[in-house]
Parts: structure tokens; C-alpha cells; sequence
């Protein structure tokens, strides 16, 4: 009975290394694909959905991580916050062209 129980450890062990391992193979291709889209856009585009304080610091700071970075759309239920972020994301980086 021990063989038998021995037995069955090595092939579930075997199978699930093999299946790793399949995953693997299976998965790099994509993995290298999709790295080389990264590097031809060059551009990580962001969006900001909740322009109070707490946002409008995470968009600023995610500007200042990278030059190519872009903030691209900016969400607020309120106008007025909405209009206040934007004004002051602008004149943080003084006019530039990171804003679409």
C-alpha cells in the first residue's frame, strides 16, 4: 500500500511541475510581445477618476515618476473639483505638454 501511495505523489508531483512548465512556454511568447508594445508606444497614458486632494497628488506624482507619462482624462462628480485639479496639475508642471 505504501508503493501505491508513493506512486501516486510522484505522478500528481510529476504532472504538476510538467504543467508548470507547459504554462511557461505557452505564456513567454505573449510575455515578449507584449513587452515590445511597451517599448513601441513609449507612452504610459493615465486617468484620474476623483479629482480631491488624495487624487490629484497620486495624478501629480505619477507625472513626476516618468517623462512619458500623459495624463490623458480626468473624472470628478463635482465640476468645480474637477476644474480646481486640472488648474493646479497645469501650473504644478507650468504648461506642460503632458496634459491632453
Amino acid at each position: 500500500m505504501k508503493n501505491k501511495s508513493n506512486s501516486n505523489k510522484s505522478r500528481r508531483s510529476f504532472i504538476k511541475k510538467t504543467s508548470i512548465a507547459t504554462g511557461a512556454i505557452v505564456a513567454s511568447p505573449l510575455f515578449v510581445e507584449a513587452m515590445s508594445n511597451v517599448h513601441a508606444e513609449k507612452k504610459l497614458k493615465v486617468a484620474l477618476v476623483g479629482c480631491g486632494g488624495r487624487g490629484s497628488g497620486a495624478a501629480i506624482q505619477a507625472l513626476k515618476a516618468d517623462e512619458n507619462v500623459e495624463l490623458v482624462a480626468m473624472a470628478d462628480v463635482f465640476k468645480d473639483r474637477l476644474e480646481s485639479s486640472l488648474k493646479n496639475i497645469n501650473e504644478y508642471f507650468e504648461g506642460a505638454r503632458r496634459i491632453k
